[in-house]
Parts: C-alpha cells; sequence; structure tokens
C-alpha cells in the first residue's frame, strides 16, 4: 500500500474517533443537564428559608457536589444561589485504534431560590465552575420523628384512572413541602408511569446512630404510608422499596 495512501486513512481514522468522542462528550454533557434536572425537581416546592439550610441539603443528594452557595435568606434581593457539579456518562463507541469505553465529564449548573415555588422539570442553566474551596456544612441536629399518620394524610388522594390526570410526582412533593418539615429531612420520589409515586422520607442520624425512615406509595384510589417492616428496610430507605411492597 502506498505511504499516501496510507497517510490518508490515518488521517480518516483520527477524524472519525475525534467526531465520535465529540459526540460521546456530547451525550455525557446531556446526561449532566438530567442530573441537574433531577436536582431541581427533588428541591421543588422546598420551604426551606436559610441559604445554609439550603446548600446542606443539596450537598446531601446523591451525586451532586455544591461548590459555592450566595445569598442569606430566600425572601432577600437575588434570593439564594447554588453552584452544584454533577457528572455525565456516556458511552463511546469503538474505533480503529481503541476498543469502546465510558467517557464522564462534569459540569455545573446553578439553581436558585426566591421564596416562590419555583417551576417542575426545569433544567437548571449551566454556569462557569468557580475557583476555590466550596462551603462546608456543619451536621445536621437531631431530627424529630417523622410522624406517618401526619405524612399519609398530607399526601394527595388521587380517583382511580383511566379519569383524571393520574397520579403525579410534583403534586405528590408540593403536598409534601406544604408539611415544613426539618430540613434534614430528605424527601425522595419516583415515579412509576402515571399509576404510582413512590416516596420515601429519610432523617438524619440520630444521637442513637440509628436513621428514621417512612415509606409512602401513592396510587389510583390508594394513599398509604408507612415505617418499613424488617425486611423491607434491608432493601434501603428509597422510594424504589415503596413502590415494590405491593401494598
Amino acid at each position: 500500500m502506498r505511504p499516501t495512501m496510507i497517510a490518508a486513512l490515518a488521517v480518516t481514522a483520527l477524524t472519525a474517533a475525534g467526531c465520535a468522542d465529540a459526540a460521546a462528550e456530547r451525550n455525557a454533557a446531556g446526561d449532566a443537564r438530567a442530573s441537574a434536572r433531577t436536582v431541581g425537581n427533588a428541591m421543588y416546592g422546598t420551604r426551606l428559608v436559610e441559604a445554609d439550610d439550603i446548600g446542606h441539603h443539596i450537598a446531601d443528594l446523591k451525586g451532586v457536589r455544591v461548590l459555592k452557595v450566595t445569598g442569606a435568606r430566600t425572601g432577600d434581593p437575588g434570593g439564594v444561589r447554588v453552584i452544584m457539579r454533577v457528572s455525565g456518562r456516556a458511552q463511546r463507541s469503538e474505533g480503529l485504534f481503541r476498543g469502546p469505553g465510558q467517557i464522564t465529564v462534569d459540569r455545573c449548573f446553578e439553581l436558585t431560590f426566591d421564596g416562590g415555588p419555583g417551576e417542575w422539570n426545569p433544567a437548571p442553566p449551566p454556569a462557569p465552575c468557580p475557583d476555590g474551596a466550596p462551603p462546608t456544612f456543619a451536621p445536621w441536629p437531631e431530627t424529630p420523628p417523622i410522624s406517618v399518620t401526619r405524612i399519609e394524610r398530607a399526601l394527595p388522594k388521587v380517583n382511580a384512572l383511566p379519569s383524571g390526570r393520574g397520579v403525579e410526582e410534583r403534586d405528590v412533593r408540593a403536598a409534601l413541602a406544604k408539611l415544613g418539615l426539618h430540613p434534614a429531612i430528605r424527601i425522595e420520589t419516583e415515579p412509576q408511569s402515571d399509576f404510582a409515586v413512590g416516596v420515601a422520607l429519610v432523617s438524619g442520624a440520630t444521637t442513637t446512630g440509628k436513621g428514621r425512615c417512612v415509606l409512602a406509595r401513592v396510587s389510583p384510589g390508594k394513599t398509604k404510608a408507612w415505617a418499613p417492616s424488617r425486611t423491607e428496610a434491608t432493601r434501603g430507605c428509597n422510594p424504589h422499596t415503596a413502590l415494590g411492597t405491593g401494598r
């Protein structure tokens, strides 16, 4: 094979590899954007006011790194702004000189809290990742017990399908946000089409070293909250466990 032909093939292969890398990076950036949207939904309807509480709550979410918190309270001019970093992942296709693999990118986004209810499922705007040391947060104080009865009473009641809208995750989160729970209590939700929403309320560790958990499931014609059984607890205090109980 002539040297010019070899060179041309090499250039073509390198160009193809570069395009594949660019496509994988775009997909990974899209995955990071989706993760940022999930964080925004996790804070939907929050009644937290203090900047430190908001930043701390976001920092407790899995896969999130809080890099900067500005503002003091949500009611002040400009509200509270949190810059967070999340990672996105995508598969890179196989190339001439390498096998398939995974690419990971880090992206930063900004969330703003002004005391209003916010929007459901927004795409938070990207932001430059700031320099400097990220903020640190003191451990949460001991949280009070989570009342199963209070949670069940607050959750929406949904009529049987197919009439009506079905079960809306944002309605579930909005209803729980109105309770003004202790800021250390995380509210996690997971939709199952429009037929059910699983809920887990997880408190911080108590002085005895044991966490506290309430599970709930909102489905057409049946809303139920409960403290997990020992078997359920082994599956974790998360909304997926609540959806899988069949209660």
